[in-house]
């Protein structure tokens, strides 16, 4: 199955209509606008390199084109679309190496999450994270099958790394990447779907749940590593099948 066709069949499965802020009763506003499209944008129904226009966007949203103009701004800041004078305005392509660095960042800020896990939380503190993660990978594991991002595993997968994160207050770090992350966040429904992953990322949770189990530190933070290192894997054949999705 094509790529496309599973971000088609995850549509149909929620009922064969996106349910979007313009299917309301009223007018949507900016914001609203401008979250639907970086959620569109992130779930790939806006394609990587796809032309968009702000006529386009005014008659899909029930909007004013200033409106429109206001979110493009936006989108354009985060770098999620690019506006090129006399040729249009298209959904920007992935850069897998900004997504490499971002990747960093973000295996750096878990490797010393798990590290003051180590480090700072006593036995009991530690006995409680582990009961919730083990609560997290059983559900996860209820999606072992699945052919796509499930929006319901995801939660599990972000909640996951959440669970860690707030175990040792850390979540001011992740902040500092939040208006990054949607970049990551896009790469990850790609990178999922495309390359059948939802039973690998089942198996790296698990390994690093096992790691902390078995108090072995280090042996834990390389598990992190390998599964938050995901370009690597898969880039040369993504690039193939899907070079206009790419910078």
């Amino acid at each position: 199955m094509m790529y496309n066709e599973k971000i088609a069949n995850q549509t149909a499965r929620r009922g064969g209509e996106r349910m979007t802020i313009y299917n309301s009763q009223r007018p949507a506003t900016a914001e609203e606008v401008y979250q639907d499209m970086c959620d569109r944008i992130t779930n790939l129904q806006l394609k990587p390199g796809q032309k968009i226009s702000e006529n386009q966007m005014s008659e899909d949203y029930g909007v004013s084109r200033s409106v429109i103009r206001t979110v493009f701004t936006r989108l354009s800041q985060r770098k999620l679309i690019e506006v090129y004078p006399q040729r249009g305005t298209y959904v920007s392509k992935i850069d897998l190496d900004f997504i490499a660095d971002l990747l960093l960042l973000r295996t750096a800020i878990e490797k010393e999450v798990l590290y003051e896990i180590f480090e700072t939380m006593d036995e009991s503190q530690r006995q409680e994270l582990m009961v919730e993660l083990k609560k997290n990978l059983e559900k996860q594991k209820e999606f072992y099958n699945s052919n796509g991002y499930d929006s319901d595993f995801k939660s599990l997968d972000s909640q996951f790394h959440k669970l860690l994160v707030d175990s040792v207050h850390r979540h001011n770090l992740m902040e500092l990447m939040a208006e990054h992350m949607i970049h990551i966040a896009r790469w990850r429904n790609f990178d999922v779907t495309f390359a059948h992953r939802v039973p690998e990322l089942i198996e790296e949770h698990e390994a690093i749940y096992q790691a902390i189990e078995a108090n072995r530190g280090g042996k834990a933070m390389r598990a992190m590593s390998a599964h938050l290192e995901t370009i690597s894997k898969i880039s040369e054949t993504a690039r193939a099948e899907y070079p206009e999705y790419f910078l």
